[in-house]
């Protein structure tokens, strides 16, 4: 009679792979599932509008007037007002804010702000970034 020396990792291993020998039960057995499932994420953003700098009375009119500024025609004023800052983004919108914000005539930096705070309160705080430049 001959004698069969196992050594132990080797039984081990005989072991594990055959799921220790348990026939019908799947204990120690792995299995796959045939599908993966997936996970579907919803990410709900509320943007919240920025306060605007400067405090409104509700009427644009009377808040330019208010900063010495009465055009000829408040509509015409408004729409460019709104076309050179609320239209406008990157570098061209510095320049606009720069340019309009030292000229008296537009209402100078209230002016800008002004404009901001009816039409585009949203960009509030990048314009107030390109406002910095008059603080040099």
């Amino acid at each position: 009679m001959k004698k069969h020396i196992y050594s132990g990792t080797g039984v081990l291993v005989v072991a594990l792979l055959s799921g220790c020998g348990a026939s019908g039960s799947s204990a120690g057995a792995v299995s796959s599932p045939t599908t993966m499932p997936t996970a579907t994420e919803t990410v709900t953003v509320t943007a919240t509008p920025t306060q605007s700098t400067i405090p409104t009375s509700g009427n644009y009119a009377a808040d330019l007037a208010a900063l010495g500024v009465v055009p000829d025609n408040i509509k015409g004023f408004a729409d460019y007002m709104e076309k050179q800052i609320c239209e406008q983004t990157g570098s061209a919108l510095g320049v606009d804010v720069r340019s309009i914000g030292g000229n008296k005539t537009g209402g100078g930096i209230a002016g800008v702000r002004l404009t901001v705070a009816y039409f585009c309160p949203e960009k509030s705080q990048e314009v107030e970034s390109y406002l910095n430049y008059f603080k040099q």
